[in-house]
């Protein structure tokens, strides 16, 4: 959400004409203007609706400008494999796995997201919570999603075949659009396993076509957004005294 918001503040002027028969009121002009409302806005223009909002305007940009933390570089999106995608999954599943507290006490496995959802990079140097809200503006919570071996394979297949997408707790290498090889957590994808799969509600619901979710073994929808997952990781690198750094790891590589 950036600082300065601008709104747009219709002034309707409106000339009636009134017919002889009816007596209907009738719209012939309508004139608009633009007013940017910001710190040095003043409050005791003439028009009510700015006395009315400014001041929660002015709270707003306050809790939107408080900084996180900062970072070493601008994160960026990028194809097969981008900064920003590396940072928002990596976040992610970190704090998913700090947060989650399944039965069976098994951590997820990988977190995949979608460029699509990323609404926006992150700059060098401070990053605020505005920055986070306008990387992720929409309210989509976590899902945790226990798939069968064969869906993950098909997942990773879907991820090869278009170039890849923001993931985290995998290595996938492929020749064309065939995998040659792939870890997750380290270790020789077994499809005979099920496997944990972090996502957004979203995705997990079918969204940019992640057909590869449909009849997953298990769903846990989490009371825990993405955004705020993010929020929390940065906050927490910040007390450890950390900058966010990233550098492409070659998590997806094609031969």
């Amino acid at each position: 959400m950036k600082s300065s918001l601008l709104h747009s503040i219709n002034t309707v002027i409106v000339f009636c004409i009134l017919s002889a028969c009816s007596g209907t009121p009738k719209l012939k002009k309508v004139e608009t203007s633009m007013l940017e409302l910001n710190s040095k806005t003043v409050a005791s223009d003439d028009s009510s609706f700015i006395k009315t909002v400014l001041p929660y305007k002015l709270k707003m940009d306050s809790i939107m400008n408080e900084v996180l933390g900062v970072s070493d570089q601008a994160l960026i999106k990028g194809s097969p494999e981008g900064t920003l995608g590396d940072f928002s999954a990596d976040a992610v599943l970190k704090k998913t796995n700090e947060y989650y507290q399944p039965r069976d006490k098994i951590n997820a496995d990988i977190c995949l997201l979608n460029n699509g959802g990323l609404r926006n990079a992150l700059p060098k140097g401070k990053i605020t919570l505005g920055n986070v809200f306008e990387l992720m503006p929409f309210e989509n919570a976590i899902v945790v999603l226990t798939i069968s071996g064969e869906k993950m394979k098909l997942l990773f297949d879907g991820l090869v075949e278009n170039n890849g997408a923001p993931f985290s707790g995998a290595t996938v290498k492929a020749k064309g659009k065939k995998i040659t090889e792939l870890k997750i957590g380290g270790k020789d994808f077994d499809v005979s396993k099920s496997y944990k799969v972090v996502t957004s509600d979203y995705l997990a619901a079918g969204g940019d076509k992640y057909n590869f979710f449909s009849s997953p073994i298990k769903v846990d929808t989490l009371n825990y957004k993405l955004r705020d997952a993010i929020i929390d990781y940065i906050k927490d690198e910040t007390k450890k005294g950390k900058t966010i750094k990233v550098e492409l790891d070659e998590r997806i590589k094609y031969e």
